[in-house]
């Protein structure tokens, strides 16, 4: 008789069952027509080897898989999660009203985030005519962001920030998938005062807490960079206010895909 090994526990597992499950799902989408990218921790993880090496380095622990879709595919999304053996959570359901999707398999402990369009934390991130630089995740420039939007940076923030900027460089131009592109992050940012201000603020923090040069000089650059950009009449007209208004949006759901 045979002996059949048994399935991977993937919570057990920890990094390499998650980062298993993850690509696997984005393999199972795409025949049917769903187009989904990684972002978070374990999106990091999949831009590249060496950015992988830097966050076990660091010692960040795994977390959970946090997914971002394009709006056409939403219908066929569920229903490719719930073949998948995964039970949507329906509470977020009907709160975020399509914008937003919960995912969990119970018996192995895995929830799944998945974020249409836009990722919409204390700042809000349009993705959607960016969701074909890499084949399963986003691009660097918006894990990036995705980081620099939080309002209450935390260590694995911090951990994860640094891991991209020690292991891409930063430049102009769009032309390489492995460059941090200066365009895009400045533009958005000069477009938005209020996540001009978060993003400034962590910036400072990851370069003043980098263990490595090479990481507080790109963080350097790409603050000032972000400064000295010029400013839209909208960011000029918000920063009259500055301070005197909330310059974020509550982020009333769990944050499982910071």
């Amino acid at each position: 008789m045979t002996n059949v090994p048994p399935e991977p526990d993937t919570q057990r597992a920890g990094w390499p069952g998650l980062v298993d499950e993850a690509k696997r799902l984005v393999d199972r989408a795409r025949p049917v027509g769903v187009e989904m990218r990684l972002l978070g921790s374990i999106g990091i993880r999949l831009h590249c080897q060496d950015a992988a090496d830097e966050l076990d380095a660091r010692s960040r622990a795994p977390k959970d898989i946090d997914f971002v879709v394009g709006k056409l595919h939403r219908r066929d999304l569920r229903h490719l999660f719930e073949a998948e053996g995964y039970e949507v959570d329906r509470g977020v359901l009907v709160t975020m009203e399509g914008r937003r999707y919960i995912f969990r398999d119970v018996e192995r402990d895995i929830e799944i985030d998945v974020f249409v369009e836009e990722l919409d934390f204390n700042h809000t991130i349009d993705v959607s005519k960016r969701l074909d630089i890499h084949r399963y995740v986003l691009s660097v420039e918006d894990l990036v962001l995705s980081k620099l939007q939080i309002v209450e940076l935390t260590d694995n923030d911090v951990c994860d920030l640094q891991a991209i900027l020690a292991t891409h460089v930063v430049g102009e131009g769009p032309t390489d998938p492995e460059v941090v592109d200066l365009d895009y992050v400045t533009g958005l940012l000069a477009d938005d005062w209020g996540f001009w201000r978060t993003a400034t603020a962590n910036l400072e923090t990851v370069r003043d807490r980098a263990r490595l040069n090479h990481v507080a000089e790109r963080a350097g650059v790409l603050l000032a960079a972000v400064r000295s950009r010029p400013k839209t009449l909208k960011w000029r007209l918000r920063s009259r206010v500055g301070e005197r208004r909330q310059w974020w949006q509550d982020v009333d759901l769990p944050r499982s895909a910071y």
